[in-house]
């Protein structure tokens, strides 16, 4: 991360809700961290290094390098790249030229959740050969619409990795197509760490709020202001990168739902207070962005 400056409010509208992401980082040449998401039925809410050809490496393919095959490559990096990252970008819709930003975390086991700025969000599978990256994709939302007209969507995904990150397209089952332009964000190479999440933690956009307290194990709790209660957990993909699993139970007025997805640690710089940014859903398009405090 490059600067310590705070990203301004973004207020999106899904459903009858109003929802506002509460800012993150921003980075230079290193990517961004952007706060782009929704809360669906009830809330309101790098620098490129070089191998030894010369040529500009993904950050997260760096890292895995340097950790796994130092030995057996000194002074050089092995070709393969991964497609897991944090990353900020922007998806265009190919027919209209719209542009959304966009933010999202894919771990190193190929799961992946993106949420854009106008609300709408994506469950991501993705695989990697060489820089080659395919997948598949599934979108909600709980206002505006997808290029196919609807408030779900799903298809399929390809893109190439870039030494800035990753570009390439969506196209759903109608052929509607949206290109997709990711910048890497360095805060993916810290390790992750249970211990580190530990802590209490509010998040509150447009008059809804969330109190979590998580535990060392990566256990935790948590209330809204809507009355549900959440229990969960939070896990490692892969100690050496900076995304976590987490699966929770939400009860609201009676009723369960079951949500899975993934967050990020951002750690404190500046005045900019540390977070944690989470993206679930309950694979039938329910899904929680939240940036907690």
């Amino acid at each position: 991360m490059s600067t310590e400056s705070r990203l301004l409010p973004v207020v999106a509208i899904t459903g009858s809700s109003i929802m506002v992401g509460c800012g993150g980082y921003s980075g230079g040449s290193c990517g961004s961290y952007g706060s782009y998401g929704s809360y669906g039925t009830y809330g309101a809410y790098g620098a490129p290094g070089a191998a030894a050809s010369g040529t500009p490496m993904h950050h997260a393919a760096r890292a895995r390098a340097a950790h796994a095959a130092s030995a057996s490559y000194p002074g050089c990096y092995p070709p393969s790249v991964g497609a897991d990252g944090i990353y900020e970008g922007t998806l265009t819709d190919q027919a209209t030229q719209q542009v959304t930003p966009v933010v999202a975390i894919i771990a190193d086991n190929g799961d992946g959740r993106m949420s854009g700025q106008d609300g709408t969000y994506y469950r991501l599978s993705v695989a990697t050969s060489g820089t080659t990256v395919s997948g598949s994709f599934s979108g909600y939302s709980q206002g505006v619409s997808f290029p196919n007209g609807r408030q779900s969507t799903a298809g399929s995904l390809s893109a190439q990795i870039t030494p800035a990150g990753m570009g390439g397209s969506l196209t759903d089952q109608a052929g509607n197509t949206e290109a997709l332009a990711l910048t890497f964000d360095n805060t993916y190479s810290l390790q992750s760490m249970l211990p580190t999440l530990a802590g209490t933690w509010n998040y509150s956009a447009g008059g809804f709020s969330l109190t979590a307290t998580i535990n060392a194990d990566g256990t935790f709790s948590a209330t809204d202001s809507n009355t549900c209660s959440y229990t969960g957990s939070f896990g490692l993909v892969d100690s050496n990168f900076n995304a976590y699993s987490e699966d929770y139970i939400r009860s609201c007025n009676g009723s369960s739902l079951v949500f899975t997805g993934l967050a990020s640690y951002f750690p404190a710089i500046g005045n900019a207070a540390a977070q944690i940014k989470m993206l679930a859903d309950d694979k039938a398009g329910d899904y929680l962005v939240a940036d907690f405090k």
